[in-house]
């Protein structure tokens, strides 16, 4: 809290030290004559200086303490745009890209900050492989993103639950469906719906909602089936989230929200966006 010596100083323009005095702060002004007698023009300075900062405390109000309810300063600057949550990404995928990316641990105040609760700019559903980390190739850091990964980017009912509680709960202004090159789980569903392969149990479980993507990429006779099959993969979730629940469809109109795919090249550490 700011002084009472700083607030009434202007108010009666009395030296310092009389202020110190006046609040018990430190000893009193040297008002010693030389031969160390005070003199009694020097105490009808000292009363009415008294008598006036007194008078002063009676006009002044407290300082009111800051609203409960009000929304933090950091708090208050993550309420951004889509455009302005893609452009994010999008910039950071460019300094990770480029061999600049911040690989600093956030500190213990940070840390701290965010046990007290979260706000992301972007909700990532990503593949669960070790070479496509969010958080690396967007260079973001605790608290920026909330991520959704299982192999091959799909999104079950429980994914769908978490991305709705980041957008309607958390804030979050856009959802980014993130595929990659290379991506095994794709790679095993072309081979399911070509070659005939077989999976047991949870393998064949996971590469199914993959296989409708890998069939309308055939279609078009593509050079390279799984590297179409990855991009139409990310495209056909991407579409779907957006008729899938209402809390998104709603701020998709409103223009809260945005949902897009994208591609993360493995070996060139690039983001393709759809847009």
């Amino acid at each position: 809290m700011v002084s009472r010596r700083l607030l009434l100083g202007a108010l009666i323009g009395v030296a310092a030290p009389a202020f110190a005095f006046a609040e018990g702060e430190g000893g009193s002004p040297s008002l010693l004559t030389k031969k160390g007698r005070r003199t009694s023009r020097a105490l009808k300075h000292q009363a009415t200086d008294k008598a006036a900062l007194d008078k002063a405390l009676t006009t002044v109000k407290p300082m009111e303490a800051e609203p409960a309810h009000a929304p933090h300063a950091a708090e208050a600057a993550m309420a951004i745009s889509p455009d302005e949550a893609l452009g994010r990404l999008k910039q950071g995928n460019a300094i990770f890209a480029r061999g600049g990316a911040n690989i600093s641990l956030p500190s213990m105040t940070r840390v701290a900050e965010l046990a007290k609760g979260q706000k992301p700019f972007a909700v990532i559903i990503g593949c669960s492989d070790s070479r496509a980390a969010p958080e690396l190739i967007f260079d973001c850091n605790l608290g920026e993103l909330f991520v959704v990964r299982v192999a091959g980017s799909t999104v079950s009912r429980e994914g769908l639950g978490s991305i709705v509680y980041a957008v309607e709960h958390l804030g979050a202004p856009l959802i980014v469906v993130l595929g990659h090159t290379k991506c095994g789980a794709v790679g095993a569903a072309v081979d399911v719906a070509t070659k005939h392969a077989e999976l047991h149990g949870a393998l064949h479980e996971m590469v199914l909602p993959i296989l409708p993507a890998v069939m309308e990429a055939e279609e078009q006779h593509p050079a390279d089936l799984q590297d179409a099959a990855i991009r139409q993969n990310v495209r056909d979730i991407a579409r779907r989230l957006k008729v899938s629940d209402g809390t998104l469809a709603e701020r998709m109109e409103e223009g809260r929200l945005k949902i897009v795919s994208a591609c993360y090249d493995l070996t060139m550490g690039t983001v393709a966006f759809d847009a």
